[in-house]
């Protein structure tokens, strides 16, 4: 169960990173970023383009994880104890970014916001849902309640803001600091930085960023200005345990706190920018923050 899901957690966590992409394209059809543009490219033309890019990335999936084992009728596995829950907090993140990204690019084609909302949400779904039907039918494997459930809370988050503000007041990032426990077993935490950054959930942490002016009201404060609460995990060198020969090293979870930068929020009229800032949204950078632990608090210079 281990190997594939952390394979399974790449290729959940490529996903909105394909999403994002195919919007650069789209942007760079456009002379104009508003939504209200004229559009360059129609629904059904982005639904198509997105159908052949998803159908395409089952088809990998299928033949690079599942090709090799046998096949069973569909049952569930439960794995909602492994990682301390940051594989679920992830599935999360990427039901989110699909569900976010995807709604802004069906409004460049002309559909409106309502409308953008609900089939963006339902493709979200549908599409993490559906790796949870490869493991279903796995007999090596299992489909993952606790999957679809964080499936669900990431599209849900960003659904229920579109419908109270219409715009995105809090938003869902994931960060990043470099942890020791990878060295100790790289084939399963990465072998190098560009694996690390997907497989090392000691690394990983993801974060929920309020904007302060847009939360409170205080327009004396710059709407870029936010702030960050965050959840991680460490000393991970296993799912549910560690073993032979980590058996001594304390698995911890960690609430933080930090102050960060809705980046989408600072005026601009340069496109380049407004890319490059759609981008920065979608992570934390790092800045000094608290945490909260098991055995007391600790403020890092940058997390």
């Amino acid at each position: 169960m281990l190997t594939c899901s952390i394979n399974r957690y790449r290729f959940v966590l490529l996903i909105p990173v394909i999403i994002i992409f195919t919007g650069f394209g789209l942007l760079a059809q456009n002379d104009r970023d508003s939504v209200n543009a004229q559009p360059r490219i129609k629904t059904w033309q982005l639904l198509a383009a997105e159908g052949a890019i998803y159908t395409g990335s089952m088809l990998v999936l299928s033949q690079a994880w599942y090709k090799d084992y046998p096949r069973s009728s569909f049952h569930w596995f439960n794995d909602n104890r492994e990682w301390l829950q940051m594989d679920k907090i992830g599935h999360a993140y990427a039901g989110y970014q699909i569900a976010y990204q995807n709604a802004y690019l069906l409004r460049k084609t002309g559909l409106s916001r309502k409308k953008a909302l609900l089939l963006s949400s339902g493709m979200a779904f549908a599409a993490m849902s559906s790796i949870e039907l490869f493991d279903g039918y796995s007999s090596e494997w299992g489909a993952s309640s606790g999957d679809i459930i964080a499936n669900s809370a990431g599209v849900v988050l960003f659904g229920v803001q579109e419908l109270l503000w219409e715009s995105q007041i809090i938003r869902m990032k994931y960060g990043y600091r470099a942890s020791p426990y990878a060295s100790k077993k790289p084939e399963i935490l990465g072998e190098n930085m560009a694996l690390r950054l997907i497989k090392d959930y000691n690394a990983q942490s993801y974060w929920l960023s309020f904007s302060i002016n847009k939360v409170t009201g205080l327009e004396k404060i710059p709407p870029w200005v936010a702030f960050a609460a965050g959840y991680s995990a460490g000393g991970m060198v296993g799912g549910k345990e560690n073993t032979e020969p980590f058996q001594n090293i304390t698995r911890y979870r960690q609430f933080l706190l930090s102050p960060d930068i809705d980046w989408q929020s600072i005026p601009t009229n340069k496109k380049y920018l407004k890319i490059l800032f759609r981008i920065l949204n979608t992570v934390k950078i790092p800045m000094p923050a608290l945490s909260f632990q098991k055995g007391g608090i600790k403020l890092y210079g940058w997390q």
